[in-house]
C-alpha cells in the first residue's frame, strides 16, 4: 500500500509540476497554430483529420487535463487563499469533461437544402463504404478510417477485398498497355486553347477506356473518330455524305453521280451506293442505318451513312488522332490537316488552336485516383475533394469513387459499391423556401447570405424560420447554422446548413461560469492580501 501511495505521489508531482504545464501548453499552442495554417490552405476537414482530431493532439489535450487535475490535487487540503485557484481549475476540468461528452456523443454535420425540396438527412464527416448484394438480400456498411493520408485497409468480406483508401484524391490520366494494337481503338490527348481559355481533353475509342469519344466545350462539339475516316471528311462533295464500315473502318464519300436514287412504294427516297463492290441502300432523309433485303432498317449491319451537312451550322471539331477536320464557313468547305506533336494548329473559331500532346495505339487511357492534399480557395475546396477505395473482387481490381457508385457482376450475382458520408435521418423535414444573397458593391463576392425555411413537424404542423449569421434555428436539441450555399443546374441557389448537437454544452457553460467566478475571487482575495500592512514581506 505504501509503495502504491508513493507511486501515486510521484505521478501527482510530475503532472502537477509547473514546468510540465508550460511544456504541454507550448505543444498545444504549436499544434493549434499548425492546424489553423492547414485549415486556411487545405480546408477544415483536412485540418480535422491531420491535427484537431488526431490521436497525438487528443493525447496532448488529455495531458493538459491531467496537469490541471493534479495541480489542484497537490494543493489539498483546501487553503483559504487558494479558493479562487480551486474554482478556476474546477472550471477548466468541467470544460474538459463537457468537451469529452460532446466528442463522444455529439453530432456535427451538414444538411443540404435544394430549393423547394424536403430534406431530413444530416451528412456527417465520417466516411462510410457500402456493399450491397441484392441476390442475397445483404447490405454491409464499413466505417473508413478518419485519416488525412492514404491508408491500407486490409479488409475482407466474403471474398470482397477493400485494399486502399484515399481520403483526398484526384483522377489522373494513366495508360494501360494493349497486347493487340488496333489503330481504330486509339486514345489521344489534346490542348485546346486561345488567349483567354485553355482546356486539356482526352478522347478514346477503346471500349475499356474511361474517356468518351465526344465532348462539349461550351458551343463547340468535339468528336473523336478513327483515323481512316479523315480523308472522307476533308473531301468536299455536293451530297456531303459519308458511308463507312465500322468493322473494317473503311469509308467512302461518294459524288452525286455515284449515288443511285429511287423512290419506294410509300414515296420515300432510297439511295444506293457501291461500297467497294458491296451495294448499300439507305434512307438519307430518315436514318444512318442501311436497309436490309426486306427494305427495313438493318441495325446489325456494320455500315453507317450520315451527312456532313448536319455539322455545318454550328461549331463541330472532328479529331482523328493525328489529324483534324472542320467546316470553314468563310470558304464554305470542309478543311483538315495532319497534326504534328506539340505544334499548335489554328482553328476558325475565336482564335482557338489545337495542340496534339499524345496519341497512343499501344495503350488506352483511363482515370486512376491519386492521393493529393486538398486545395482551398475562397473557403471552397477546388481540388482533392474526391475520395476513393481500391476494391478487389474475383482477382479484378477497380476503384470506387465518392462521386459515383459502382456495380460489379460477380459469379454469385451483382454487387453494388457506394462510397459516401454517414447519414442520420431526422424525424422532421426542412424545406428551403428562399435563399437570399447580398454581394459587395461592384463585385460578385458574397457579403452575406440567408435562408428562409419551413420546418415540417408532421402532425404538429409547420413553422417558418429565418436562418442567417448569428441567428440559427434551434429545434429538438439540434442547432442549424447558415454555413454555405451552392448553385443548382437549373440556376437557383441552394443552401447548406451546419447541424450541431452538443450534449456537453451545459457542462461547458458551467465551466465557463466557474472560470469567471474563480478569476474574480482569486483577484479580489489577492488584492486584499496585498493591501494588508506587511503583506509584501510575506
Amino acid at each position: 500500500m505504501n509503495e502504491l501511495i508513493k507511486t501515486y505521489r510521484k505521478i501527482e508531482l510530475f503532472f502537477g509540476n509547473l514546468k510540465f504545464a508550460v511544456v504541454i501548453i507550448s505543444i498545444f499552442t504549436v499544434f493549434l497554430t499548425y492546424g489553423t495554417f492547414m485549415e486556411s490552405y487545405h480546408g477544415t476537414e483536412y485540418a480535422n483529420r491531420l491535427v484537431y482530431k488526431s490521436f497525438i493532439f487528443m493525447a496532448v489535450q488529455f495531458c493538459m487535463f491531467l496537469s490541471i487535475l493534479f495541480a489542484t490535487l497537490i494543493r489539498l487540503p483546501p487553503k483559504k487563499h487558494l479558493y479562487g485557484f480551486y474554482v478556476i481549475h474546477a472550471g477548466l476540468i468541467t470544460l474538459f469533461l463537457g468537451s469529452f461528452i460532446t466528442y463522444q456523443s455529439g453530432i456535427d454535420g451538414t444538411l443540404t437544402l435544394a430549393p423547394n425540396l424536403p430534406a431530413r438527412q444530416i451528412q456527417l464527416s465520417q466516411d462510410e463504404f457500402k456493399i450491397e448484394l441484392p441476390s442475397q438480400g445483404k447490405e454491409v456498411s464499413v466505417d473508413l478510417p478518419f485519416s488525412a493520408g492514404e491508408k491500407d485497409l486490409k479488409l475482407d468480406y466474403e471474398g470482397i477485398k477493400l485494399k486502399t483508401f484515399l481520403p483526398f484524391s484526384e483522377d489522373k490520366l494513366s495508360w494501360i498497355p494493349i497486347k493487340i494494337q488496333d489503330p481504330s481503338q486509339s486514345t489521344s490527348k489534346y490542348h485546346l486553347f486561345n488567349e483567354n481559355f485553355g482546356e486539356f481533353i482526352t478522347l478514346s475509342l477503346h471500349p475499356e477506356s474511361d474517356f468518351n469519344n465526344t465532348q462539349q466545350l461550351g458551343p463547340l462539339n468535339v468528336h473523336y473518330m478513327p483515323g481512316t475516316l479523315f480523308e472522307c471528311f476533308i473531301k468536299n462533295t455536293q451530297e456531303g455524305l459519308i458511308v463507312w464500315n465500322s468493322e473494317t473502318a473503311k469509308c467512302l464519300s461518294p459524288q452525286s453521280n455515284e449515288i443511285i436514287k429511287r423512290k419506294n412504294i410509300s414515296g420515300k427516297q432510297i439511295a444506293e451506293i457501291d461500297f467497294f463492290g458491296t451495294k448499300v441502300s439507305f434512307l438519307p432523309e430518315m436514318s444512318p442505318l442501311p436497309l436490309g433485303p426486306d427494305l427495313e432498317l438493318n441495325e446489325n449491319s456494320p455500315f453507317r451513312v450520315f451527312s456532313k451537312k448536319l455539322f455545318e451550322k454550328s461549331p463541330h471539331l472532328f479529331l482523328f488522332g493525328e489529324a483534324v477536320a472542320y467546316f470553314d464557313k468563310t470558304n464554305s468547305e470542309w478543311q483538315g490537316q495532319k497534326l504534328q506533336k506539340n505544334a499548335p494548329h489554328p482553328l476558325p473559331w475565336m482564335g482557338f488552336k489545337i495542340n496534339l500532346l499524345e496519341n497512343r495505339i499501344d495503350a488506352y487511357g483511363t482515370q486512376i485516383p491519386h492521393y493529393i492534399k486538398p486545395i482551398q480557395d475562397n473557403s471552397q475546396i477546388i481540388s482533392g475533394e474526391m475520395k476513393a477505395v481500391l476494391v478487389e473482387v474475383e482477382g479484378k481490381e477497380f476503384w470506387v469513387r465518392s462521386n459515383s457508385p459502382v456495380s460489379f457482376n460477380s459469379d454469385n450475382g451483382k454487387i453494388r459499391f457506394e462510397l459516401g458520408k454517414k447519414l442520420i435521418t431526422l424525424p422532421y423535414e426542412l424545406v428551403l423556401d428562399q435563399f437570399k444573397m447580398d454581394t459587395d458593391p461592384g463585385t460578385n463576392n458574397p457579403a452575406s447570405y440567408e435562408s428562409f425555411v419551413t420546418l415540417f413537424k408532421g402532425n404538429k404542423g409547420a413553422e417558418k424560420h429565418h436562418v442567417f449569421m448569428n441567428n440559427p434555428l434551434k429545434h429538438d436539441n439540434f442547432t442549424f447554422y447558415q454555413a454555405s450555399y451552392f448553385q443548382t443546374q437549373q440556376g437557383p441557389f441552394g443552401s447548406v446548413l451546419s447541424v450541431n448537437y452538443d450534449p456537453g454544452r451545459p457542462w461547458k457553460y458551467l465551466g465557463s461560469l466557474l472560470l469567471v467566478l474563480g478569476s474574480i475571487w482569486h483577484y479580489v482575495l489577492r488584492k486584499k492580501r496585498i493591501s494588508k500592512p506587511g503583506a509584501s514581506h510575506a
